[in-house]
């Protein structure tokens, strides 16, 4: 998701960041915006010598998608079919740009130490911002999400990747990085999802900010996302790019909009032609009216917790947000969760959820899992939904209500549940065996892999 675009940008953005810095996100960004073959190396050409095999592929008529690790070829046929359907979906807003004789391409990279040496960001940059794709010399990539432990929506990441891909098409310059990954976040979610969403961590931590006097200002939008100083200032500068290219979309059309800019050779210029307003006059406004006008939805003060690469355990990493006291009771809980003593469990986390305004995901995950081994069906599904709705991306919550509605030979409620895991983390622990049991019971069933809304 993250790229650059346009130098004039990273020049603006010089007395901020300082030369020396400016000049390592110039060669980064050169790579980004340079077409001509091996200005970075070939995803064949990388893994060649491999120790995990060879280069394996899968086409469909718009889209090819490559990858190094056995592992990740189950993503492929489901990816292609995902993706063919968005671009359906997606071409009446490209159709000027549709693809013709031609196929784009999709590399699943097996790890952040290939994809950083391929792209050119540094380790610490996919860290720090919790980076999983990029768009490069007009390649989709993306990160395994077998390097997430809890994974994350690879294919709606790919389409937010192709979107990126359209964009170019459209116009190779003039294009800033707030405007590119504004309109990519406004199309992510097709062919399912067909307005603007945002998940209510998003909006907790934009009100969060916007509370605090804290929020971005428009020429800070134009610098390179991945160089924001903590994944939360990389995170609220999506939020705002999103909401002011939505904006932005109710004024002229953000797909008509980067035609202006592209046409016109100034994003300036096509700002104007679309809000009658100078670009000095729009920079003021989006601090001082637009984005203090933006209604956020009620009960949105959902806490946002970053993208994490490491092995911590998220019970313990999520809990430093919250007070000693209830990280004590969370730490208890999660001994007598170790020991078996579910029901005990269930009651020190459910102590722990009440003592502190912050509702770690993976301490209420806990919390259903313990009520679910303690014969308490009805509670769990209850934590479950709940958490769901707070944190629409956790796969394991899915997988959860799905083993539930297993045991119950509910196979119809259990399939489109694991289809929404599937879609986070493939490779969750007892997904592939499940989904395994309806496809060989319900066959016709389990052809279905659209998401579906949770009821």
């Amino acid at each position: 998701m993250k790229i650059c675009y346009n130098v004039e940008d990273l020049l603006r953005a010089r007395k901020r960041l300082g030369v020396g810095f400016l000049l390592g996100i110039f060669a980064f960004c050169l790579g980004a915006r340079t077409l001509v073959a091996g200005s970075l190396p070939a995803f064949e050409a990388y893994f060649a010598d491999s120790k995990l095999g060879k280069v394996e592929s899968q086409e469909s008529q718009h889209f090819k998608v490559s990858w190094i690790n056995p592992q990740d070829g189950i993503l492929a046929g489901p990816m292609l079919l995902y993706m063919e359907a968005a671009y359906e979906s997606l071409l009446p807003k490209f159709s000027k740009v549709a693809l013709k004789n031609q196929k784009a391409p999709l590399e699943i990279f097996p790890d952040l130490k290939s994809f950083s040496e391929v792209s050119g960001l540094s380790l610490s940059r996919f860290r720090a911002t919790g980076t999983i794709a990029l768009t490069l010399d007009q390649r989709l990539m993306i990160l395994s999400p077998r390097n997430l432990a809890k994974g994350y929506p690879w294919a709606e990441t790919a389409v937010h990747e192709f979107i990126h891909f359209m964009i170019r098409r459209i116009s190779f310059e003039n294009v800033p990085i707030w405007l590119h990954e504004g309109t990519a976040q406004i199309f992510q979610g097709y062919p399912y999802q067909k307005e603007m969403r945002l998940d209510p961590s998003q909006w907790g931590l934009f009100k969060k900010r916007r509370a605090a006097n804290k929020l971005l200002d428009l020429k800070t939008l134009q610098e390179p996302f991945p160089y924001r100083e903590t994944p939360e200032e990389a995170e609220l500068a999506y939020i705002q790019a999103l909401l002011f290219a939505n904006w932005l979309d109710t004024q002229c059309g953000v797909i008509k909009l980067i035609e202006w800019s592209g046409s016109l050779k100034s994003v300036d210029r096509a700002l104007e032609k679309c809000t009658g307003k100078a670009s000095t006059i729009l920079a003021q406004e989006f601090s001082e009216k637009i984005m203090p006008g933006i209604q956020v939805p009620k009960g949105s003060d959902v806490e946002f917790y970053a993208r994490d690469f490491s092995s911590d355990d998220p019970i313990e990493a999520e809990g430093k947000k919250t007070d000693q006291k209830s990280r004590n009771l969370a730490t208890l809980a999660n001994e007598l969760f170790k020991q078996g003593r579910y029901r005990s469990s269930s009651m020190e986390m459910e102590k722990a959820l009440v003592s502190t305004p912050v509702a770690p995901p993976s301490w209420r995950q806990q919390l259903g899992i313990s009520l679910m081994r303690s014969s308490k069906p009805k509670e769990s599904q209850m934590v479950l939904r709940r958490l769901l709705k707070d944190y629409p991306r956790e796969a394991s919550a899915y997988f959860l209500l799905a083993t539930q509605e297993l045991e119950r030979s509910e196979l119809e409620k259990a399939w489109p549940l694991l289809v929404q895991s599937f879609f986070v983390n493939p490779f969750l622990d007892g997904l592939s065996e499940k989904m395994a049991v309806i496809q060989e019971r319900k066959p016709k069933l389990a052809k279905d892999f659209v998401l579906h809304p949770l009821d």
